[in-house]
């Protein structure tokens, strides 16, 4: 999986992702509003030396001082202290050294002493506490009146008072929609690249054309892929749909420059692709071109072209192929452009893998081939049944259809492929149906209106002026 890949994997599941992400938001909100304020409170001493008047012995008693606060750091949080504030409030010593912390702010000589809690009342309490507790102790460990009369070098003082926070500092709202967002998105990209790597199904194009170098000569929407729905009733309002399958037939009559597409199978992987649906409309849009065009139903398992194009079923290739009728006596035609001619599949037959790979089979599409300038053959999907894999040999070529909507998955997509290339069979292109072409079918329309003129417009145009003449010629003799 590469990084285009990757990409293409986050924005088809995007929606997983923003959804994963809002929910580890909301989840996050929640545990805030359940989650029991706390409160930090701090008292601020400061370490002083005495009895120092020059410069010499400021800068020796700063140093001095500096070398205590460590020391008082520790004391603040000792037993001694812990114990003797813990019992005002009722709280062992162990209670209390999770509440308290003393810190040293760097190059200064104080001491913040920070006590947290779920009362913001009983925070400020003890940290004051503690900070009266540290001075006294202090002044006890340093008191040296015993050796001559002198006072202690250093004076701890208390130079803030800890106050009753109004605001608690945990839990942090913003702190925690943010963690629990970006949690939840990280969560819902891991999810969409693990879906993505397991999931096999092919829903864009690109998910197709990964699997073959073999050219796209057609692009359909869900919308027109639909199953048994002809462009022929839509050739006089240039619809969308006739217009992309026009743009099919002029691909392959672009790599017909030599000749030799005489035949051509129309097949796909699995059922349900719209492989009849896609043979049926380009035979009439090759018959609409005036090319002689025979369609061949060469499903005999699940023939479609008959109820498609409101034929006769029941009677055609079976028929022909058993030797009792010959070709012109059961092809039927649809009469649009040089006319459509088709030959339906006839009684489905208990054998049929054996009369699509007999020798009559391939004298009749030789006839045919030399009769006709295209011959068309829908047949059963290449992954379902062994048929279109010995018809694909009989023919000059092979399109094949593809879904792009999930229902196709890599591996049979692949299996079909590998099925043709077995038998040695020319690939002409894919057909790629059920495709979300969002807004390049919105641009494909806009582009196609100015391809489309309405063949009454200039008739209507002239009647329009001649009436507007009238009116003027009437306004101006009433003036």
């Amino acid at each position: 999986m590469d990084l285009k890949d990757t990409f293409r994997i986050l924005r088809r599941r995007w929606v997983l992702i923003l959804t994963l992400a809002l929910v580890g938001a909301v989840v996050a909100q929640g545990a805030t509003f359940l989650t029991k304020p706390r409160y930090a409170a701090t008292a601020q001493l400061f370490v002083a030396t005495q009895g120092n008047d020059s410069v010499g012995d400021l800068n020796q008693g700063n140093a001095f001082a500096q070398g205590r606060v460590a020391s008082y750091v520790t004391l603040a949080t000792s037993d001694r202290i812990l114990a003797e504030v813990g019992d005002e409030f009722g709280l062992s010593v162990e209670e209390m050294r999770g509440k308290i912390s003393a810190v040293n702010p760097p190059n200064t000589v104080l001491i913040d002493v920070r006590v947290e809690s779920g009362n913001a009342v009983q925070a400020a309490k003890i940290a004051n506490g503690v900070a009266e507790r540290l001075v006294e102790l202090v002044a006890s460990v340093e008191n040296v009146d015993a050796i001559g009369g002198q006072s202690a070098p250093v004076a701890l003082t208390q130079v803030q008072e800890a106050a009753p926070p109004i605001v608690p500092f945990a839990p942090s709202m913003v702190r925690n929609l943010a963690l629990g967002g970006l949690l939840g998105l990280l969560t819902g990209i891991s999810a969409a690249l693990l879906i993505g790597r397991f999931d096999t199904r092919l829903r864009t194009r690109e998910d197709i054309s990964a699997l073959s170098e073999t050219s796209v000569l057609g692009e359909f929407s869900a919308e027109h892929s639909a199953a048994g729905t002809l462009v022929i009733n839509d050739l006089e309002t240039y619809s969308i749909r006739t217009e992309r399958y026009r743009q099919l037939r002029t691909h392959l009559q672009f790599m017909n420059v030599d000749g030799g597409m005489r035949s051509m199978l129309v097949t796909s992987s699995i059922p349900g692709e719209g492989k009849s649906t896609t043979v049926a409309n380009l035979a009439i849009v090759l018959a609409e071109s005036g090319v002689r065009t025979l369609l061949i139903d060469a499903d005999l398992r699940r023939p479609r072209l008959a109820n498609i194009l409101g034929l006769e079923g029941s009677v055609g290739l079976t028929t022909v192929l058993s030797g009792r009728v010959d070709l012109h006596d059961v092809v039927q035609t649809v009469p649009v452009g040089a006319g459509l001619d088709v030959l339906t599949s006839g009684m489905i037959p208990p054998n049929p893998s054996e009369m699509l790979g007999s020798e009559k089979m391939e004298r009749l599409l030789a006839a045919a081939s030399g009769e006709y300038e295209v011959v068309l053959l829908d047949s059963p999907p290449l992954v379902s049944v062994s048929d279109p894999a010995g018809l694909a040999t009989l023919v000059s070529g092979v399109l094949l259809v593809a879904s792009g909507d999930g229902r196709l998955h890599k591996d049979q997509f692949k299996r079909s492929l590998e099925q043709l290339r077995l038998v040695r069979a020319k690939l002409f292109g894919l057909v790629l149906n059920n495709l979300d072409l969002g807004r390049e079918e919105a641009r494909y329309t806009y582009e196609t209106s100015y391809q489309s003129p309405d063949p009454d417009a200039p008739t209507r145009s002239a009647e329009r002026r001649k009436k507007r003449r009238a009116v003027a010629q009437a306004g101006g003799a009433s003036v």
